[in-house]
């Protein structure tokens, strides 16, 4: 089987039916034979894999709930972003756009703003935002599948079940550790002296005491003892926060 019969088989065949089903919900887009005909001729018109600009054009669809645009501008949003990984912003606004470059180079009104502005639009930066997650993120199932085979081999065992040698069940278990290890060092956290909370409460008591004080000498000066004085029942009604 050839290369390109290779690619052919992994084409995810978008046709207008598929679309229309896989569209987000609540979104409402007009499903047309020239947007299945950009779609299909991604390959031709940037170079890149055609499986592979289905796949990106398939797995980007959740942004069009969150920038309403139409599915030709969706579709040319996919091209230029996946072109921008390999070139230029100018190269690949070029051959995303290719006619409207022509014309305005012909009319003498060329200029990078245009790649500017088109590169700061909401729709460009939500699909750059979703392409740059992590390596780590979009390989997850790939990553368990290696550390599962680096366990087998620490464990003894090949692939076709033969036992391994010491040196392939050591390099194994030391790769296992080096990316499995928790970190060396530990950061904890720890608030000296007291809280914002803490020191509020024990404000709020001492001014509550000073009030207190203050009754009490009123009251000795308007002729109570010093013991009958001490006998109101007087509290201190405050929350004390305990961290």
């Amino acid at each position: 089987m050839s290369i390109e019969e290779q690619h052919s088989t992994q084409y995810q065949n978008i046709n207008k039916e598929k679309l229309i089903k896989i569209l987000p919900k609540g979104t409402h887009h007009k499903v047309s034979d020239e947007i299945i005909d950009l779609i299909q001729s991604m390959e031709k018109d940037t170079g890149l894999l055609q499986d592979y600009m289905e796949e990106s054009f398939l797995s980007h669809l959740p942004v069009l709930r969150e920038v309403k645009v139409n599915l030709t501008d969706y579709t040319n949003a996919i091209k230029y972003c996946n072109l921008k990984k390999n070139m230029d912003n100018q190269t690949a606004w070029e051959i995303t756009f290719p006619e409207r470059y022509r014309k305005l180079e012909k009319e003498g009104r060329w200029n990078t703003s245009h790649v500017s502005m088109y590169n700061s639009s909401p729709l460009v930066l939500k699909i750059d935002a979703q392409m740059a997650l992590a390596i780590s993120i979009q390989y997850a199932p790939a990553f368990h599948k290696m550390m599962m085979k680096e366990l087998q081999l620490a464990s003894g065992w090949d692939a076709h079940g033969r036992e391994t040698s010491a040196m392939v069940q050591h390099l194994a278990a030391s790769k296992i550790i080096d990316i499995a290890a928790p970190p060396i060092e530990q950061k904890i956290a720890l608030e000296i002296g007291q809280s914002a909370e803490s020191k509020n409460s024990q404000q709020k008591m001492i001014d509550k005491m000073a009030e207190i004080a203050k009754n009490q000498q009123k009251q000795i000066e308007m002729g109570m003892s010093v013991e009958d004085v001490q006998k109101l029942n007087l509290t201190i009604d405050v929350e004390i926060d305990e961290d």
